[in-house]
C-alpha cells in the first residue's frame, strides 16, 4: 500500500499521472515544465518542504529539482527558497545578480557589488599592463575606470599611432609607385 505524504490534505495537486514523466525527468526542459506546473499549485510550499525534510533524492518536488534540494541542504551553501518558490542566494554575489536579471528584478546591492568586482578585476589587469611597461590596453582600462591615462600607457598609444601612420604612408608610396609603373 502506498502511503501518501501528510501535506496532501485533500487539496488536489496540479501534477498527476499525465505529467508524472516531467517530475521524474532529469532533462532541463522537462524539469522547467515541472517547475511551471508547481508554480501555480496550491501545495507547492508544502510539497517543497516535504522534499527538503524527507529523503526525496529524485525528481522535482514543489518546484525544486534534486540538484536544487542538494544545494539548499548543503551546510556550505547560503541557498534558500524565496516566497515564490525560487531558489536564491543572498544578495551581493554574481549568482544573486544573475537571478535578479533572470527574474527581471532590480537590486542595488547586487549591482553595486558587481560594479566593485568589475573595478577590482580592471585594476588587477591594469597592474599587469603597467608591469609590462604600459600598453594600449592599459590606456583603454584607464579610460574605462574613469581616470587619466598614465604616461607609460599614453606613450604606448603614441607608439602605436606612429606605427599606424608610417604603415599608411608606406602603403600610399607603394600604390603611387605601382600606378607610375
Amino acid at each position: 500500500m502506498i502511503t501518501l505524504p501528510e501535506f496532501l490534505d485533500g487539496t488536489t495537486p496540479h501534477c498527476g499521472p499525465n505529467t508524472a514523466h516531467l517530475f521524474d525527468s532529469t532533462h532541463p526542459d522537462q524539469q522547467q515544465q515541472a517547475r511551471a506546473i508547481c508554480a501555480a499549485c496550491p501545495l507547492r510550499a508544502a510539497c517543497a518542504d516535504h522534499a527538503l525534510t524527507t529523503p526525496e533524492h529524485l525528481g522535482t518536488w514543489g518546484g525544486l529539482t534534486s540538484q536544487d534540494r542538494r544545494r539548499i541542504r548543503s551546510p556550505y551553501s547560503d541557498t534558500f527558497v524565496d516566497d515564490e518558490g525560487r531558489v536564491r542566494v543572498p544578495c551581493g554575489s554574481y549568482e544573486a545578480l544573475q537571478a535578479h536579471l533572470r527574474y527581471d528584478e532590480e537590486c542595488e546591492e547586487c549591482r553595486d557589488a558587481q560594479d566593485a568586482r568589475t573595478l577590482a578585476q580592471r585594476r588587477a589587469r591594469l597592474s599587469e599592463e603597467h608591469a609590462a611597461g604600459g600598453t594600449v590596453a592599459g590606456a583603454v582600462i584607464h579610460r574605462r575606470i574613469g581616470e587619466p591615462v598614465c604616461l607609460p600607457c599614453r606613450a604606448a598609444e603614441a607608439r602605436r599611432s606612429a606605427v599606424a601612420r608610417e604603415t599608411r604612408r608606406l602603403g600610399a608610396q607603394q600604390r603611387e609607385l605601382a600606378a607610375a609603373s
